[in-house]
């Protein structure tokens, strides 16, 4: 497995790589003046300067073209006063001034051509890292799918585990068939059923049904927008093999009527909806315990 690159690797060579893309910003910002922002007059001023180019037809033209000019230099100056004084450089601006006071209060002088390109090494390190972080998940999904094939009882248990948590507003229904159950949420007004089909059907290769939820509403009963905004989240999840996973998800729905958006910090958006959305905030469990429960934030669909 590769090995892990450290924050302060990420930091150093981000930082180097911003200062390098500044330094390329300043030599562009020489040619400025005065070539670029008198270009339009070249084949006026020397015609033989500037070959291929064609006289403006008009004043107007002229000062179109200068116009032209002038806001594109103007653009390119604020784009580096935004870069100089962005939140992200001023950590590198304090490592600098920390090193001038210990310098002695003399500027530091470079030692010459930039030896790495570091924008390109930046985003190798980032490749790295999500590689790192995919094998990571990938070996701790392989040890939770082996402690979930291995309980006994089978999915069943894991319901019973779940039941008896006795999360208040959370009821677990049986069926009248051996691959779904009912979950209902009083205080919301929900009830879901959860189904899986068999386990050849699952799409990880991993031996595990897939869970699906739907609505136990009847057929002549229309499901109500909340109840479908709520299911489009719940069936977009991952680990759709990962009952437990999916039992804590339904769970927080159950004070979804007192559940504000972490994001906004309002109960409703501008088009009074509910956060339906549900993200997982805490890492998951690294042992495989079916015990540990996830945390997780709500927010309306148009905060994310």
């Amino acid at each position: 497995m590769p090995h892990e690159i450290s924050e302060e690797e990420v930091e150093l060579v981000s930082s180097l790589a911003k200062l390098q893309k500044m330094e390329a910003m300043i030599h562009q910002l020489r040619t400025l003046l005065p070539e670029r922002l008198l270009e339009p007059l070249a084949p006026i001023v020397n015609p033989r300067a500037a070959p291929g180019k064609s006289v403006p037809a008009s004043p107007r033209k002229i000062f179109e073209q200068l116009s032209q000019a002038a806001r594109g230099g103007v653009a390119e100056v604020a784009e580096f006063q935004s870069m100089w004084r962005s939140p992200e450089m001023k950590p590198v601006w304090d490592r600098v001034d920390t090193q001038i006071k210990e310098n002695g209060g003399r500027l530091l002088q470079p030692t010459g051509m930039w030896e790495h390109d570091y924008d390109v090494l930046l985003e190798g390190m980032t490749k790295h890292e999500k590689t790192v972080k995919d094998q990571q998940q990938s070996a701790q999904e392989e040890l939770e799918c082996s402690r979930l094939q291995s309980t006994e009882g089978g999915w069943k248990a894991l319901v019973e585990i779940f039941a008896q948590k006795n999360i208040p507003g959370v009821r677990i229904l049986p069926t009248t068939n051996d691959f779904s159950f009912i979950v209902f949420l009083g205080k919301a007004g929900l009830a879901f059923k959860v189904y899986y089909y068999n386990a050849a059907s699952a799409t990880q290769g991993n031996g595990l049904p897939d869970w699906n939820v739907s609505s136990k509403t009847t057929s002549t009963q229309p499901t109500s927008k909340l109840e479908t905004a709520v299911l489009d989240c719940l069936n977009s999840r991952p680990r759709k093999w990962d009952l437990p996973y999916l039992l804590d998800m339904i769970s927080t729905y159950a004070n979804m009527k007192q559940t504000p958006c972490i994001k906004c910090g309002k109960m409703t958006d501008n088009a009074a909806n509910l956060p339906t959305l549900r993200r997982p905030k805490s890492p998951q469990p690294s042992d495989g315990s079916l015990s540990q429960q996830i945390t997780w934030e709500a927010y309306h669909p148009t905060c994310v």
